[in-house]
């Protein structure tokens, strides 16, 4: 790698600018871009000397930028047993999985499953304490939801965090008991705060190094499919101090964007504590950022998100929230004046009303200049649509997660719910809603051509559409993970196009994902990815960094 000045020629370059405009060159200069155009004019603005890589008339798009997803847990995915349904389609596979990666490892070692989801196997039910009782008999064990809205434990890592048959159900959360009042070892919502922080803390804190370690390599997967910018969308306190020894390490290869919680992962946000609005407020690094408070407003379980369903022509509330409106809309307003930016989850039609209520207010109080970020979505109304592009709401949509879950998103709408689509990304954009796609992982792929795929094509992975009237096209998928992103994510100045003053975080691409068919997005391949103009990724076959040189 080298800070020298380098020409990319050949090329078919989509700068995602105001114009959608297209060029064959881009001259990087300092880690910016520092002119865009056809080769004659960019070799005009060149030095003498400056690196040329010919692009062989190969894509170049701006850097994706990853707004909503969780690093800081991902990181520890190599530690954890893979229990993904699919590809594991049974309990017993299930159990299986976890015995073999238990059983040799020392008593009392705390142990992480991920990837499961009941809905995805045969037996559509959660495993008991008793069951991974057997199958890890020695290690406190926590198997987190593909959604990381329920955990599920067994004896050991109940007892390790003191939840027994004596313990209330916490704010916001449910703790799933017998006949006799013993926990069954599901956890719903906060009530798998503990066994999600302990289990984390157990993996992160054990090994601050290590840790470090496992986020750089987790960021550079993502590098490898195109992501130069991340949104972690819960940062907890623990997460926080992963994220500052990461930084001061200088093992942060993208921009690292903190959506801060509490102490755990759904944590009641507490504006009274001087400790949390400081970590929010800490100071930033060129690739570390703060300054933004996640908030949740309804929960999966145990019963869906926050709905408006109508039957017989009457609105019937269903599912479950953490806050009511005027809870969410006097959280809101705090944190407004505390100049904190806000980044709020709603899934559920009545949860897009509640945060929507909250915004028109932010907005009455501060004017346009906020960022106000909605994230989700999954469940919304049509006519939801105009309101958030008038109060200029940014939606953070996560369609990747139709592949995998549009079937259970479908369970939680209801029957004959005509007024509910299942992330309505198409009426969202033509009623003027600023877009941004993220992937919301571990909960689903983190691939960003996986997931503009998915936006596109609406296909669930049995090959069932889900609402394809609201698929996008290639360019408004584009946008979805550049510009949009990086509006979002209060960086639109500074990277999502490629234009000239703006960092020079752009990929070069196998095919130009606007030209072939849509059902080919996912084939693309991410040929390299450059960071501040240096190479971060490059895939193996393709040639050196430089080609060649101007003249002297």
């Amino acid at each position: 790698m080298t800070n020298r000045d380098l020409l990319i020629r050949n090329a078919v370059v989509h700068t995602v600018d105001a114009q959608d405009s297209v060029h064959s060159s881009i001259l990087i200069r300092a880690g910016r871009i520092a002119a865009v155009g056809n080769e004659a004019e960019v070799q005009a603005v060149a030095a003498p000397g400056t690196d040329v890589y010919n692009a062989g008339g190969k894509t170049i798009v701006p850097g994706f930028i990853d707004a909503h997803n969780h690093m800081s847990v991902a990181a520890f995915e190599p530690l954890a047993v893979d229990c993904s349904t699919p590809p594991l389609a049974s309990m017993d596979e299930v159990l299986g999985a976890i015995e073999a990666h238990c059983r040799n490892l020392p008593a009392g070692q705390w142990v992480r499953g991920i990837g499961f989801h009941a809905s995805q196997i045969k037996e559509r039910r959660n495993p008991t304490r008793y069951e991974l009782d057997e199958v890890a008999p020695n290690n406190p064990f926590f198997l987190l939801e593909s959604n990381c809205h329920a955990g599920y434990a067994n004896s050991l890592a109940l007892a390790a965090v003191g939840i027994d048959a004596c313990t209330p159900d916490p704010w916001g959360g449910h703790i799933e008991r017998d006949g006799n009042g013993t926990p069954s070892g599901t956890l719903l919502e906060t009530a798998a705060n503990l066994l999600h922080s302990a289990s984390w803390e157990a993996y992160a804190e054990s090994d601050w190094d290590r840790a470090v370690g496992l986020l750089e390599a987790k960021a550079r997967e993502y590098l490898a499919v195109g992501i130069t910018g991340v949104g972690d969308a819960c940062v907890t306190t623990r997460a926080a101090e992963l994220y500052r020894r990461a930084d001061a390490a200088s093992k942060l290869p993208l921009t690292l964007q903190q959506l801060h919680g509490g102490d755990h992962f759904f944590s009641q946000q507490d504006l009274r504590r001087t400790d949390i609005v400081d970590r929010i407020h800490s100071s930033e690094s060129r690739m570390l950022r703060g300054g933004t408070m996640k908030i949740f407003v309804d929960r999966a379980y145990p019963d869906g998100p926050g709905l408006h369903q109508i039957h017989d022509g009457c609105t019937k509330h269903v599912g479950s929230n953490f806050y009511n409106p005027r809870e969410v809309h006097d959280l809101a307003l705090q944190a407004t004046d505390l100049g904190i930016n806000l980044a709020i989850h709603g899934m559920g039609n009545c949860a897009v009303d509640a945060v929507s209520d909250a915004y028109e207010s932010v907005r009455k109080r501060t004017g346009d200049d906020a960022i106000l970020r909605l994230e989700h979505a999954f469940i919304a109304e049509v006519s939801q649509a105009p309101r958030l592009a008038k109060l200029g709401i940014d939606l953070v949509a996560n369609p990747g997660l139709a592949y995998k879950d549009g079937l259970f998103f479908g369970s939680w709408r209801g029957e004959n719910q005509k007024h509910l689509r299942i992330l309505p990304l198409r009426s969202m954009i033509d009623a003027g809603v600023r877009v941004s796609f993220a992937s919301d992982h571990p909960c689903g792929t983190f691939s960003p051509l996986e997931i503009m795929w998915s936006a596109v094509t609406r296909r669930h992975y049995t090959g069932a559409l889900i609402d394809p009237e609201e698929a996008v096209t290639p360019a408004e998928a584009l946008r979805a993970y550049t510009i949009n992103p990086a509006h979002a994510s209060g960086r639109g100045t500074e990277e999502g196009s490629l234009e000239v003053g703006k960092r020079a975080n752009l990929l070069v691409l196998d095919q130009n994902l606007l030209t072939i068919p849509p059902d080919e997005l996912r084939s693309v391949i991410v040929e390299r990815t450059y960071v501040d103009g240096l190479v971060a990724h490059q895939r193996q076959t393709t040639q050196p960094v430089t080609a060649g040189a101007l003249p002297s």
